[in-house]
C-alpha cells in the first residue's frame, strides 16, 4: 500500500478516493442520527431565505456560513445523505489538493501521494467527520492560504499576490468560522520567524485579512444595520464560552494513533531526516502551523472531534515524513496497515459504543417523544433541544442567548417593536414557551395576544376565520 502511494502518478487521488469511500462507507451504511450541530445548520437554512442575517435572523453564525446553509437548503432539503457525500467530496478535495500542494513546492525528497492518503486516512478518525460543516468548508481556505504561506517562504518566488491572497483566504476563512483568526496571528508570526517579512507585507497581509470584513461592513452601512452586525456577530463571537460536546478524554482516545505517530515522526525527522534548508524551514512551517490548529481547538465555542480538521494537513505532512523515512521497506508497510486499521477500528468502536471513555450522547439532540408538537412551524423561547428535529422555524429568533433578552425585557420600546415586526412577516403556528414569557409580551402587544391560546407549555396560533 505504501509503494502504491509513493509513486508520483497524478492516478494515485483515485485510490486516495476509493479509500476514502471505503473508509467512510460504514457511516453511510449505518448513519448515526443528526447531531446538534447539524440540525442547527439546517434550521438556519430553512430560516435564513429572505431574511438578512443578523437583523431579521438571531444567530452569531458568520455570514458565508449563514449562506452557504441556506444554498444547501435550496437544494437538499433535510436530506442528511446529500450533506454527507458532499462532505466526502470536500474531504477527497482537501487530501488531493494537499498532496499536489506538497508535490509542487517540493515539500519531500520525492513526490509522492503518501500525505494525501494519510489524510484520507484521518479524516475518518470520527463519527462526525463526514459532516459538511463551516469548519469543513474553512479549512478548505485555510489549505488555499497554507499554498499561498509556502509560496511565500521561497525566497526566489516573493510576490505581494502571494501575501495579498494568504490574507484575503483567512480573512474569508473567519466569516465561515471566526474563531480561525488564531491563523492570521500565526501566519504573522510563522512570516517573521521563517522570511524577511518587512513591515508593507505584513500591512498587505493585514489589509487582505480585513478586505472581507470592511466589505461586510460596508454592506451593512448600507443597509443601516452596523450596530446590529457588532451585537449579533462580531460581540459574540470575539470571545466564544466553550463548551465540549465530547470530553477531552474522549477526544485523547480517538486520537491517540495519529499522536503517537506523530511522536515517531518527530523522532525520526530529527535524528535521520536529511533535509534541504528550504524542507526544514517546511518543516518548521507546519509545526508551527499544528500548534496555531491546536490552539484553535481550545478558542472554539464548540469543541468535538470535527474540531480538530485544521490538525489534519501538518499532521498528515509530519507524520508522512516518518513512513517515507522508514529504511526497511517491509516494517513501513507493516507500520501503515496497523496506522489504517487501528485508526478505523477506533473510530468504530467508539461508533458503537465499546470505549466507555467515548460518549457521543451529547452530540446528539434530545427527541421530544411527550412532544405532540409536528410538522409546525414553531418559536422555541429557550434552548430549542430536539424541537425542531420535526418542525421548522418560524420568525428569526434562533439562537436564545441572543434572544433571551428581546423576550425577557419587552416593556423596552425597541424590543417591542422588533418581536412585532417579526411575528407580521411569519407568524408561527406554535410557540414554545416554558417560562411564560409570552405574558409579558402579550401585555405589551395586544394585538398578538387575540391569535393565541395557550395550552400547558404551548401557544398555539388560532386559524383565521
Amino acid at each position: 500500500m505504501l509503494r502504491f502511494f509513493r509513486i508520483n502518478d497524478p492516478y494515485r487521488l483515485l485510490g486516495v478516493l476509493f479509500g476514502l469511500i471505503l473508509f467512510s462507507l460504514p457511516f453511510f451504511i449505518d448513519p448515526v442520527p443528526i447531531s446538534i450541530q447539524e440540525l442547527r445548520s439546517m434550521v438556519l437554512g430553512e430560516a435564513i431565505h429572505g431574511k438578512l442575517m443578523y437583523a431579521d435572523v438571531y444567530d452569531q453564525t458568520p455570514p458565508l456560513a449563514a449562506a452557504i446553509h441556506g444554498l444547501l437548503d435550496s437544494f437538499f432539503g433535510r436530506s442528511l445523505f446529500a450533506r454527507h457525500t458532499l462532505a466526502v467530496l470536500f474531504l477527497f478535495f482537501q487530501a488531493a489538493f494537499f498532496g499536489i500542494l506538497l508535490i509542487n513546492n517540493k515539500a519531500y525528497a520525492e513526490s509522492s501521494y503518501v500525505p494525501s492518503f494519510i489524510f484520507a486516512v484521518l479524516s475518518v478518525f470520527s463519527v462526525d467527520m463526514v459532516a459538511f460543516s463551516p469548519e469543513l468548508l474553512a479549512s478548505t481556505l485555510l489549505l488555499l492560504a497554507l499554498n499561498n504561506l509556502f509560496k511565500e517562504i521561497e525566497f526566489t518566488r516573493q510576490h505581494d499576490q502571494f501575501i495579498l491572497n494568504l490574507g484575503v483566504y483567512i480573512g474569508m476563512a473567519t466569516l465561515i468560522v471566526f474563531s480561525t483568526y488564531i491563523f492570521f496571528i500565526g501566519t504573522v508570526v510563522i512570516l517573521i520567524l521563517s522570511t524577511r517579512v518587512n513591515p508593507r507585507r505584513l500591512l498587505l497581509l493585514l489589509f487582505g485579512f480585513l478586505l472581507p470584513h470592511a466589505l461586510l461592513i460596508i454592506f451593512y452601512y448600507y443597509r443601516g444595520e452596523t450596530g446590529i452586525l457588532w451585537t449579533n456577530f462580531y460581540k459574540p463571537n470575539l470571545l466564544p464560552t466553550g463548551q465540549y460536546f465530547i470530553g477531552l478524554g474522549g477526544i485523547f482516545v480517538l486520537f491517540a494513533l495519529p499522536l503517537l505517530y506523530f511522536i515517531f515522526s518527530l523522532i525520526t525527522i530529527g535524528r535521520d531526516a536529511r533535509l534541504t534548508k528550504y524542507q526544514s524551514q517546511l518543516v518548521q512551517v507546519m509545526f508551527l502551523w499544528l500548534l496555531v490548529a491546536v490552539i484553535y481547538f481550545f478558542l472554539s465555542s464548540e469543541r468535538t472531534p470535527h474540531s480538530l480538521i485544521f490538525i489534519f494537513p501538518p499532521l498528515a505532512f509530519l507524520i508522512s515524513h516518518y513512513f517515507v523515512h522508514i529504511r526497511r521497506k517491509f516494517l513501513a508497510e507493516l507500520l501503515l496497515w496497523v496506522f489504517v486499521s487501528g485508526v478505523i477500528t477506533l473510530s468504530l468502536m467508539a461508533r458503537y459504543n465499546k470505549l466507555d471513555s467515548v460518549n457521543y450522547a451529547s452530540l446528539f439532540p434530545t427527541v421530544q417523544k411527550t412532544s405532540p408538537i409536528r410538522a409546525q412551524r414553531i418559536l422555541v423561547l429557550n434552548e430549542p433541544e430536539g424541537y425542531y428535529l420535526e418542525n421548522q422555524p418560524a420568525t428569526g429568533f434562533l439562537n436564545w442567548t441572543l434572544s433571551r433578552e428581546i423576550f425577557e425585557k419587552p416593556e423596552y420600546f425597541e424590543h417591542s417593536i422588533l418581536i412585532l415586526k417579526s411575528f407580521r412577516k411569519e407568524m408561527p403556528q406554535v410557540i414554545v414557551d416554558k417560562n411564560d414569557l409570552m405574558k409579558g409580551v402579550f401585555k405589551r402587544i395586544p394585538e398578538l395576544r387575540s391569535r393565541y391560546k395557550r395550552e400547558g407549555i404551548y401557544y398555539k396560533l388560532i386559524p383565521s376565520s
